[in-house]
C-alpha cells in the first residue's frame, strides 16, 4: 500500500515538472514573437532605414553596327587608280615616311633596292641613326646641375603617364617617342644628380655598325610621289569599291551599304602603298529606324572601333537617307588620322546615340510624395527630406536623374525653392524604410 501511494506521489511530481517544463517554454516563445512585434511596430514607427550614396556618372546609349570606311582613294586616270603607288621593275621598296604622314607633291616618300637584303640593312641603318641622334642629345646637355631636380621628376612622371596613356589606348604611333623621352629625362636626372656618363664609346660602336651596313648595300633609288595627300602603306583591294564624293554628298541607301559590306577586294600584287587625297574619310553603315539620328545631321556623336582598338572618335552625321523597311543609311564623317585608322575598312562599329550625365539612383530608392511627385527620401543626420528628382535615362534598376528646378510665376528661377529641394552627389538616399515622410526624424 505505502509502495502504491509513493508511486503515484512521484508520478504526480513528473507531471509537474513537464508542466512547469511547458509553461516556461511558453513563455520564452510568448517573449520572442512579443519582441519581434515590437520590433516590427518600432521599425514602423521610428523609422529604421537602409540607405546608400549617390554620385555622379555618365551613361552611355550605344548601338552597334557594321559599316565600310571610304576615303579619298580612288582618283583614275584614263580607268587606272592613280592612288596606288606600284613598284617598277623587281625591287624591294622601303618607306621613309610614316603610316598617315602627310606628304608634298614630289616629295620622297620611299627608297627602292636591288633586292630584300639590301632593303633590310637599310632599315637597320635607320634604326641605329635613331638611338645614335638621341645619345647624342643625351651627351650634348652639357651642365644640368642647375637644374631642379623637384621639377625633373614631375616631368619623368607626365613622360611616364603619357607612355602609360599610349599603351591603355591601342595607338602606338607615338611610342617609340615616348619611350625616348623618358630616357631622355632619366638621363638628365641622373646628370643633374651627380652621374657621370660616356656616352661616346656607345655612340661610336652604333656609327660602326651603321657604315658596316650602308657598306653592303647596291643602288638605291628614290620614289617620289606625283601628288600630295597622306601616305598609307597599307592596300588592301578595296580601294576603287566606292565612290568618295558621292558618299560625301551622301548619295548612299541601304542597299548600297549592303553592296559595300558584300563586296570583294582586288589585290594588286606589285603595290607598296597609296596616297590619300585628304585626311577626311567616311563610316557608312545602316542603322535601325529607331537609332538613326535622323534629327542630329550635322552634330557629333562618338564612335568606337573596338575590335581595333579605336574608342571615342568624334564623328559628324553627314546625311541620313530615306526610309528602306526599318531601317536608313548613316554617313558619318571623321577628320582624325593615325596608323591605325588608316587601315580600317569593314569594321564593327559602337556608336553613341546619347549620354547622359546625371546622379545614379538605384530603383529601391525611388518613390513618390503625396501629390504623387517622383522622388527619393534622403536621410540628414536623423532628419528625412523629401528631394524630387528629374528621370532623364532608365538603367538596369537605376536611373539616371537631376535635380529639379523651381520657377516663379514670372518665369523666373526661384532660387529658394529649387536649393531646398536641390538633391547632389554624396546624398544619402533611403532605400528601404516605412512610414517616411518629409521631416521625420529617425531614431
Amino acid at each position: 500500500m505505502k509502495t502504491s501511494q509513493k508511486k503515484q506521489k512521484v508520478n504526480l511530481m513528473k507531471k509537474t515538472q513537464n508542466f512547469k517544463t511547458v509553461v516556461i517554454m511558453l513563455c520564452i516563445a510568448g517573449a520572442i514573437v512579443l519582441a519581434y512585434a515590437v520590433q516590427g511596430i518600432y521599425f514602423s514607427y521610428t523609422g529604421s532605414v537602409e540607405t546608400e550614396y549617390i554620385f555622379e556618372t555618365v551613361d552611355k546609349q550605344v548601338v552597334t553596327a557594321q559599316g565600310f570606311v571610304v576615303r579619298d582613294e580612288n582618283r583614275t586616270v584614263n580607268g587606272k587608280n592613280i592612288s596606288i603607288l606600284e613598284k617598277g621593275e623587281e625591287r624591294a621598296y622601303v618607306p621613309i615616311v610614316s603610316d598617315s604622314a602627310s606628304v608634298a607633291k614630289e616629295q620622297t616618300i620611299a627608297i627602292s633596292f636591288e633586292n630584300e637584303q639590301d632593303a633590310k640593312a637599310y632599315n637597320e641603318s635607320l634604326a641605329l641613326e635613331e638611338k645614335i641622334d638621341h645619345l647624342v642629345s643625351l651627351q650634348n646637355q652639357g651642365n644640368v646641375s642647375h637644374i631642379n631636380v623637384m621639377t625633373l621628376n614631375s616631368e619623368i612622371s607626365s613622360a611616364v603617364n603619357e607612355y602609360m596613356k599610349i599603351i591603355e589606348s591601342g595607338d602606338y604611333s607615338g611610342l617609340d617617342d615616348a619611350v625616348r623621352t623618358v630616357s631622355y629625362k632619366l638621363t638628365t636626372r641622373q646628370l643633374a644628380t651627380g652621374a657621370k656618363l660616356n656616352l661616346s664609346p656607345l655612340i661610336s660602336e652604333y656609327k660602326k655598325q651603321k657604315k658596316n651596313l650602308l657598306k653592303t648595300i647596291g643602288t638605291k633609288r628614290n620614289v617620289n610621289t606625283e601628288y600630295a595627300g597622306y601616305f598609307v602603306s597599307t592596300v588592301d583591294g578595296f580601294e576603287s569599291v566606292a565612290d568618295y564624293k558621292s558618299i560625301a554628298e551622301g548619295k548612299i541607301d541601304t542597299e548600297g551599304v549592303e553592296k559595300l559590306l558584300e563586296s570583294e577586294g582586288t589585290k594588286t600584287e606589285n603595290a607598296f602603298g597609296k596616297i590619300i587625297g585628304q585626311h577626311t574619310w567616311y563610316f557608312v553603315c545602316n542603322l535601325p529606324l529607331n537609332e538613326s539620328f535622323s534629327d542630329r545631321t550635322g552634330y557629333y556623336v562618338n564612335v568606337s572601333f573596338p575590335d581595333k582598338g579605336i574608342y571615342d572618335l568624334p564623328m559628324s552625321v553627314e546625311s541620313v537617307s530615306s526610309r528602306a523597311g526599318d531601317s536608313v543609311a548613316v554617313v558619318l564623317k571623321c577628320t582624325s588620322m593615325n596608323r591605325d585608322i588608316s587601315a580600317l575598312r569593314k569594321e564593327r562599329a559602337q556608336i553613341t546615340v546619347k549620354t547622359f550625365s546625371g546622379l545614379r539612383i538605384s530603383n529601391e530608392a525611388l518613390t513618390a510624395d503625396e501629390n504623387g511627385t517622383e522622388g527619393v527620401y534622403t536621410l540628414n543626420g536623423q532628419r528625412v527630406a523629401f528631394k524630387p528628382v528629374n528621370i532623364i535615362h532608365y538603367g538596369d534598376n537605376y536611373v539616371i536623374a537631376t535635380a529639379v528646378t523651381y520657377y516663379n510665376d514670372d518665369g523666373s528661377v526661384d532660387y529658394y525653392k529649387t536649393a531646398e529641394a536641390e538633391i547632389k552627389a554624396f546624398d544619402r538616399v533611403i532605400t528601404r524604410g516605412r512610414n517616411l515622410s518629409d521631416g521625420k526624424v529617425i531614431g
